[in-house]
């Protein structure tokens, strides 16, 4: 593997690892969450500059379906974030604290629902890109009976969590956060630990890239000619 690719591999890890703890924002409050959240900036504004070359090429070569699809999907997640970076600074009551009263109540109200919309994207994002990890687990060497088994026992993992992912789709009541159905100060469950709310995130994350990759997997499928038409 080239050095760029693990490169930008961490930085990804990292980045995606911060937006979940993120997202639990009621359990890091205060400068924490402030310092979270620009990292995550920081790291968001390098894996652009890792990927200029999409930037490059954005106007270049044909758009087909699913092309323009990665580009509305890539272009809407650049808006979100870029939300979010901003509301977050006009909401910091610490870091920057650049906002009065008012200010501070219309930035936490953009900073939720960018956020939110932020995670969905950035999910579908990663589903849209999910066949490079695939390819490169592909690459490992292991006994044709182990493969089928492993194939099958990931399969039954993404069924059990995308099952559990709509579970808490519906139990944290998310479409409140990405409407503004809600008030900023959400009632959460102050039972639960980080770990926890950092998992359930992860499975509803999940959820999402699933459905972006199998959709993808699924429309580049019916592209492919049949046998019979190949004769």
């Amino acid at each position: 593997m080239k050095r760029a690719t693990i490169i930008k591999i961490c930085v990804d890890a990292v980045m995606y690892l911060l937006f979940l703890l993120l997202m639990g924002q009621y359990l890091l409050r205060g400068a924490p969450h402030e310092w979270l959240g620009l990292s995550a900036g920081v790291l968001f504004i390098l894996h652009n500059i890792l990927n200029y070359k999409w930037y490059k090429f954005l106007f270049k070569g044909k758009y087909k379906a699913m092309r323009i699809v990665q580009t509305v999907v890539n272009i809407l997640l650049l808006l979100a974030v870029v939300g979010c970076m901003l509301s977050g600074i006009f909401a910091s009551q610490y870091l920057f604290a650049v906002g009065n009263g008012s200010t501070i109540e219309l930035g936490r109200f953009l900073h939720l629902v960018t956020t939110a919309w932020a995670f969905i994207l950035m999910s579908l994002h990663l589903g849209l890109h999910w066949a490079q990890f695939v390819g490169m687990a592909k690459k490992i060497h292991v006994n044709p009976k182990t493969k089928i088994l492993l194939r099958r026992c990931f399969r039954l993992l993404v069924i059990a969590l995308c099952t559990y992912g709509v579970y808490l789709f519906i139990g944290r009541r998310f479409w409140e956060e990405l409407f503004h159905l809600i008030d900023y100060q959400k009632e959460y469950d102050e039972s639960k630990t980080l770990f926890l709310y950092l998992s359930e995130s992860a499975v509803l994350s999940a959820m999402f890239t699933s459905i972006a990759y199998y959709a993808k997997k699924l429309t580049m499928r019916k592209k492919q000619p049949s046998r019979k038409e190949t004769l």
